[in-house]
């Protein structure tokens, strides 16, 4: 099942649920009144001022926390409206309740307290999303109280996650996952997050206390810091992540954007921004495809400026390799906290020693998005030529221009406002097999394949310019000596 289709079942579910959720009838519900009490004796460990309730569903947690602490500020946000309908008619004094996903917390950065989520977070398709947004939402000190299911034992797991819930699904149940204490401590790596700790209670649950460090690992930018042409993709992506109904989500764009509180509207048009939009969704797509052949694949983003793809499509297996310039990484370690498997490697791509450290053997997949056009054409044919001599085997996913695009950087929407300059443009991707040997074109798509989907100017764009528009071409490479 896909995301969208285990939100709609929930949705579904709980839309069902919303009229006996709190009454004597609420059937297997009812089991979720037991974790009541745990959570408030947790909250009264240590004051708080705003708190926000995931999943609160038609809001019992948040009613109980109400009656005991007035005064205190509260939000509740749950993905069922009807679940939200119930929770408002309560008409709670100074308590707010939003219809939102918890994957996508839309809320400004910093602006709670203490989290938390009581017997919802079993039903996120995407759970280390969830902890990238608490972790974003999270005043720095905040606490994030985790209620939910689990059972012990990764066999026992297993079992549940993969027979039993499918077999919930057939009778309208919107259960995803449940999760161990390894499970929930990689999540808190992954997002920055401190576990105090964990405990199994009872049969079958789980009571987690977490914490966002005092110190965040990120140090606040300046404009000074981040060259114009990064200003574009990051702006445009953070946007979007804004929008009720995003195509796109990167946290850590809204959160550098936010933190640099800058006009940013030069650098966010239509065009551009339906563009980037369509390139993260292609490249993201076929990233995905290649880590399901290749799991243990090593993947080299370079120019990666401040790329957060290995967020979106980690497979708990793959080794990350961001490359950029050293002054470009220096202020990309500035905003992201070292995670495993994901490495920064400075190097200057025009030389011969940026690929030293990363390991040889596997199979390698090199993005190059947003990056290729603004080389010459001998600089194209020297950083493929490398690639090639040195992993041996792989992938390239490449963004391409048409040289018609590339000749006209001054009118560009966005580029235009920067000092930057396209350089090198091709209008048939196979034209790289003839450049650079050993490579073999798999596959070209224009993004506007992607924007189509959306709107009618592209629609419009696709029957008439979609040669000309920028596309993703993913190149099979091999050195001489292995063959095809």
């Amino acid at each position: 099942m896909t995301s969208k289709q285990y939100k709609d079942l929930s949705i579904k579910e709980f839309t069902k649920a919303a009229e006996v959720y709190e009454t004597d009838h609420a059937g297997v519900y009812n089991m979720c009144k037991k974790d009541y009490p745990d959570v408030l004796a947790e909250l009264e460990k240590e004051p708080f001022d705003c708190l926000l309730d995931c999943g609160c569903g038609t809001a019992p947690m948040i009613s109980l926390l109400h009656e005991k602490y007035p005064e205190k500020h509260y939000t509740g946000i749950d993905l069922t409206p009807k679940m939200i309908e119930a929770a408002k008619a309560k008409q709670l004094p100074g308590v707010e309740f939003v219809v939102g996903d918890c994957e996508h917390l839309p809320f400004e950065a910093e602006c709670f307290d203490t989290v938390i989520c009581c017997e919802s977070f079993h039903h996120y398709p995407n759970p280390q999303d969830f902890f990238d947004s608490v972790y974003r939402v999270l005043k720095p000190n905040g606490r994030f109280i985790l209620r939910d299911m689990t059972m012990n034992g990764a066999a026992v797991r297993w079992f549940c996650n993969n027979i039993e819930m499918p077999l919930a699904h057939m009778i309208g149940k919107g259960d995803v996952g449940i999760y161990g204490r390894e499970d929930i401590q990689k999540m808190c790596d992954k997002a920055g997050l401190h576990m105090e700790s964990f405990e199994k209670r009872g049969f079958c649950r789980l009571h987690c206390v977490i914490r966002k460090p005092e110190t965040a690992p990120q140090t606040a930018l300046t404009l000074g810091d981040v060259q114009e042409t990064a200003l574009i993709p990051l702006t445009i992506k953070a946007n979007e992540s804004r929008r009720p109904d995003h195509r796109i989500y990167d946290a850590k764009a809204v959160e550098i954007i936010e933190g640099l509180r800058i006009d940013t509207t030069q650098y966010d048009k239509f065009m551009s921004h339906e563009g980037v939009v369509a390139r993260t969704i292609l490249f993201d797509e076929e990233l995905r495809k290649a880590l399901k052949k290749y799991p243990d694949a090593v993947v080299v983003n370079i120019g990666c400026g401040f790329d957060d793809r290995f967020s979106r499509v980690d497979n708990g297996k793959v080794r990350w390799y961001n490359v950029d310039l050293p002054d470009s990484i220096a202020v990309r370690r500035k905003c992201f906290a070292q995670r495993d498997r994901e490495f920064n490697i400075e190097g200057d791509l025009l030389s011969d020693t940026w690929t030293q450290d990363i390991p040889k053997g596997s199979v390698t997949i090199v993005i190059a998005e947003g990056l290729l056009m603004y080389f010459t054409e001998e600089q194209v044919k020297h950083l493929f030529s490398h690639i090639r001599d040195q992993f041996g085997k792989g992938y390239v996913l490449a963004e391409l221009m048409h040289p018609m695009a590339a000749g006209n950087s001054k009118h560009h929407d966005t580029v235009k406002a920067t000092k930057a300059q396209f350089h090198w443009g091709i209008a048939d991707g196979r034209e790289v097999e003839l450049l650079c040997s050993g490579y073999k074109m798999l596959r070209e798509t224009s993004f506007f394949e992607e924007m189509k989907k959306y709107t009618v100017a592209a629609k419009i764009g696709n029957l008439f310019f979609k040669k000309f528009n920028d596309r993703l071409a993913v190149y099979r490479f091999y050195r001489a000596e292995q063959g095809k």
